[in-house]
């Protein structure tokens, strides 16, 4: 931890450093640092420590070492990384770990947002500051030697691709095109993304089909590092479902969920299932007492249903419909059996949690649920995947 209890901090005053990647965390408000207080993670399901922070409405800033003429890719990157950036369309991965990639030809922005309910890029690419978008794109063209940026949406966004399409035209920088997929779901997982948008195909990772994948949201976050020193503070989150008031809302990271739903005027009803995300990707929250990441895109609200499953009928769907080309039940199969070395070998460290198997299955059984828990018990128990 960077600060003690009694600290008085400002938007953008760094508050200590993840472990895992070495990342910075900053206030996303100003105030007094008052406590330090256990709140389950929506990320690692448990309690952690958190920085209770008493805002004081000022919203006094303090801002970070901007881009300057001349600097390296390598300082650039570290401006990046100092900026405490994550990928801001749900799945948090730092960013600048992509832009450390070498051979790079192309930038892929990520506009696609092809979950259901959610729909915080097309307010940030309709209402948003889209020239300040376009001149962040053109600067990482310019910083990292990429031949061409392609800000990809689906066709039948027609406001979205509109205004993306005529804010670029206006911009005027050739090596940035605007482009309109195919609305198939999931489109906006980045493997189906290059292969549709760029007819590009890969092993592992984007870098080695030469690209980097980065969300409309992220690009944004990285000017406004680069050219003003802000730091994510706040975040656009679409509230939907069972809510008096559904909205897209901006919220300081780290708000509670129970207060971004009290902004929307509440559950309007009684009983009802909560999840982080959207209603295929998403993870069910148990509570409301739960501060949202930096990741976090959206809170969906569905009425609550008691499922039924029955036994598993070998019909096929949830291989015949999976984008990664597994075999759901047969991993599930096996981790029952605690089998899992034939885990590892049937794939299930590829599962992109996608939730389609669990929504063509006829017998209602939650089969992502289960593919999830062999994929975790996976890379703890079997040699296989720690030799990986």
């Amino acid at each position: 931890n960077a600060v003690e209890v009694g600290t008085s901090v400002k938007v953008g005053t760094l508050l200590g450093i993840r472990k895992d990647f070495n990342l910075p965390v900053y206030s996303s408000v100003s105030g007094k640092v008052v406590g330090i207080v256990k709140k389950t993670s929506s990320l690692l399901n448990r309690p952690v420590n958190h920085f209770e922070i008493e805002n004081d409405m000022k919203d006094e800033v303090e801002l970070r070492p901007t881009l300057k003429e001349g600097q390296t890719k390598d300082e650039v990157v570290e401006l990046i990384r100092e900026g405490g950036i994550v990928g801001l369309g749900g799945a948090g991965f730092p960013t600048y770990i992509k832009y450390k990639a070498n051979d790079i030809d192309t930038l892929l922005v990520n506009a696609v947002e092809c979950e259901p309910y959610i729909t915080t890029d097309f307010v940030q690419g309709t209402k948003g500051d889209v020239e300040f978008f376009f001149k962040t794109v053109s600067k990482l063209l310019d910083v990292f030697g990429i031949q061409k940026a392609v800000v990809a949406c689906k066709k039948e966004r027609e406001e979205l691709l509109s205004s993306l399409t005529s804010k670029a035209q206006a911009h005027n920088d050739p090596r940035i095109e605007v482009k309109g997929v195919k609305s198939v779901y999931p489109a906006g997982w980045e493997r189906l993304l290059i292969k549709l948008a760029l007819k590009r195909e890969y092993n592992k990772l984007p870098s080695e089909a030469h690209v980097i994948v980065d969300n409309y949201q992220t690009i944004e976050a990285i000017g406004q590092v680069l050219f003003n020193g802000k730091v994510i503070a706040n975040k656009q989150i679409t509230v939907s479902g069972l809510v008096n008031e559904p909205a897209n809302v901006i919220a300081p990271v780290g708000s509670l969920v129970k207060d971004i739903i009290a902004t929307c005027g509440g559950y309007s009803k009684e009983v009802v299932t909560l999840v982080n995300g959207g209603p295929m990707c998403g993870e069910h929250l148990k509570l409301d007492d739960v501060p949202c990441l930096l990741q976090t895109n959206a809170y969906t609200v569905l009425e609550k249903k008691q499922k039924v499953a029955n036994a598993c009928l070998r019909c096929g769907n949830c291989s015949a419909y999976c984008p990664q080309n597994l075999q759901p039940c047969e991993i599930n199969f096996a981790a029952k059996r605690n089998d899992y070395d034939r885990c590892y070998k049937l794939g299930a460290l590829d599962c992109i949690n996608c939730g389609l198997c669990s929504y063509v299955c006829p017998s209602q059984i939650e089969v992502t649920e289960g593919v999830k828990k062999a994929k975790l018990l996976t890379m703890l128990k079997s040699p296989l995947a720690k030799k990986k």
